[in-house]
């Protein structure tokens, strides 16, 4: 009788539904912590490789920044971050001397699966006649400076000579000076440049003076110059000339050229890279100044075209 009992305790529905429930629990238990985990695990590798890439990211857009924006660099970055990637909004400042300030707010995205950027805008219609100069605008309203290549011949050269002159107040002036040739560093010009002196810096193949020679020739004398962020150079905070050599400067613009993420900038670097700093060729220079300084400067026959920039309060 009582091993009947037994048979009948083990079959006892009460009983098999409890240890089905408590089984569930802990399945259900079970889950959820794995589940934590997971989500916890990929989380921190989601954080670590986005991490990584918005690093990288971020020295490959400095550099980019650095060699297309004369005394230009990165001041602020905010990344906001998706799965594997994201986007990270940055800020451009401009050294201007005596004070930096911000010109531009941008975007760009990072990562593995990086997010996608849309943007939408529309343009004015200044410049855009054929009567005025094309010129670009940054977001600060300042002008975006024009160089002119001293191996191709323009139907006309800017010349803000006047514009400066008629300026008033205290002022320091970014100007953008064109040569009439390209100088070797020993063949600059004797005149001592101010403090924080652009150097723009020949990079350009033979085929790419052919382009710019025959859309001079074919197109019309407002819309043939060389934008401000497709001239690449350098910077030394030196008076110019100086004791400081320019080799060290040279050398991490080749640096940053290699860094960049643009592809125009790896094929300059490797046009150049095995060119040494005494015999690559100066196009030009951007130089910061009172009025009486830029102007005096410009009296160089060297000097073919002049182009303004930015200009703020010298205080």
């Amino acid at each position: 009788m009582s091993k009947y009992t037994d048979d009948l305790d083990i079959f006892d529905e009460k009983k098999i539904n409890k240890a089905i429930k408590k089984g569930k629990t802990k399945t259900i238990i079970t889950i959820v912590l794995v589940s934590i985990l997971v989500f916890v695990v990929l989380n921190i590798l989601n954080f670590a490789i986005s991490a990584y890439y918005s690093q990288k990211a971020f020295k490959q857009w400095d550099a980019y920044v650095r060699l297309s924006t004369p005394n230009g660099y990165i001041s602020e970055t905010v990344d906001s971050r998706g799965f594997l990637g994201g986007i990270s909004t940055y800020k451009v400042s401009k050294d201007m001397k005596f004070k930096s300030l911000v010109i531009e707010q941008k975007q760009y995205p990072f990562g593995l699966i990086p997010s996608v950027l849309i943007s939408r805008g529309s343009g004015g219609s200044i410049g855009v006649t054929g009567e005025d100069w094309q010129f670009r605008y940054k977001e600060n309203g300042w002008r975006d400076m024009v160089f002119f290549h001293p191996d191709v011949t323009y139907k006309k050269y800017k010349n803000d000579s006047d514009l400066i002159q008629s300026m008033q107040g205290e002022k320091i002036y970014e100007v953008a000076l064109s040569f009439d040739k390209p100088y070797k560093q020993s063949e600059l010009f004797s005149i001592e440049l101010p403090e924080m002196t652009w150097f723009w810096i020949n990079t350009y193949t033979d085929n790419q003076i052919k382009t710019l020679q025959k859309e001079a020739k074919e197109h019309d004398w407002s819309s043939t110059f060389i934008h401000e962020h497709e001239a690449l150079g350098f910077s030394t905070n030196s008076t110019y000339p100086s004791t400081t050599d320019l080799a060290y400067e040279y050398g991490n613009f080749l640096d940053l050229l290699q860094t960049s993420v643009s592809s125009r900038h790896q094929k300059a670097y490797n046009t150049i890279k095995n060119v040494n700093m005494e015999e690559i060729e100066i196009l030009g220079v951007v130089v910061y100044g009172t009025k009486d300084e830029i102007l005096e400067i410009m009296k160089e026959p060297s000097i073919k075209a002049a182009s303004l920039g930015g200009i703020v309060e010298n205080y």
